[in-house]
């Protein structure tokens, strides 16, 4: 797919990935719709930092917990951007706990924005999309849910069945709308680990003994969408970890 031209929605597009995914969008001519839910003023940042790059961009407060907003969600950023091509499901619920700490509350909250809300906004997303158009949607996924850990219960389970989710919608929506995902390793510092010593952690479980970044991963959500032979893929970018 050509992105010049081409309107793409970035859920948790504000900061992290989200951010990097968005400006690199904008690099290549593509609009943007910036989603948040409390980053309010980290999204207006990158909307700015898109509109310099020449392109449309326009930031949507959402919380992606309540569905009875996500079907407004796309409409406002239809009225305001026009039709979306492109959906990047990046925004993420990361919550600690074994599965027998895990409360029902939380794997509900984590199940709400990491797997039900992506599959509510494919629906919206193909629905809003004329049929003789063709579309294209990334789904951000995890490296480390390729090995079977018990620790992040209600992270690592949502992340496994977005996964089984990418391949199915593969499936339901070819030949017009191409759905894949990609899978990140170690990148950035997450909420109360901020004390990690990351490259430390690089030497000792990644073979290219090297931290990922939000641009690496970026580019690779860039080679995704230009390819329009490619739909069911998950592509691990986590330095080899994983294979170890």
């Amino acid at each position: 797919m050509e992105l010049r031209g081409k309107t793409a929605l970035v859920t948790g597009g504000g900061i992290r990935l989200g951010r990097a995914i968005a400006l690199a969008l904008a690099q290549e001519g593509c609009n943007v719709a910036i989603h948040f839910n409390r980053s309010r003023e980290k999204a207006i940042e990158v909307k700015q930092q898109a509109i310099d790059l020449g392109v449309k961009a326009e930031v949507f407060q959402f919380d992606l917990s309540d569905f009875s907003s996500l079907d407004q969600l796309m409409k406002d950023v239809n009225n305001q951007l026009g039709t979306v091509d492109i959906l990047i499901n990046n925004a993420g619920n990361y919550k600690k706990g074994n599965g027998l700490k895990t409360e029902y509350d939380s794997l509900q909250a984590t199940f709400n924005v990491n797997l039900f809300a992506p599959w509510w906004l494919i629906k919206a997303f193909e629905s809003q999309l004329p049929s003789e158009k063709m579309g294209k949607i990334v789904n951000i996924c995890d490296a480390g849910i390729f090995r079977t850990a018990t620790d992040h219960f209600a992270y690592r389970l949502s992340k496994k069945a977005l996964c089984e989710m990418t391949h199915m919608f593969a499936l339901e929506l070819a030949p017009n709308i191409t759905v894949n995902a990609v899978a990140p390793g170690i990148m950035l510092p997450l909420a109360g680990y901020e004390h990690i010593d990351l490259e430390q952690v690089a030497a000792r479980k990644i073979p290219l003994n090297r931290i990922g970044s939000p641009e690496i991963i970026a580019e690779n959500v860039l080679h995704i969408l230009h390819q329009d032979f490619m739909t069911g893929s998950i592509i691990k970018i986590d330095g080899g970890e994983n294979i170890v």
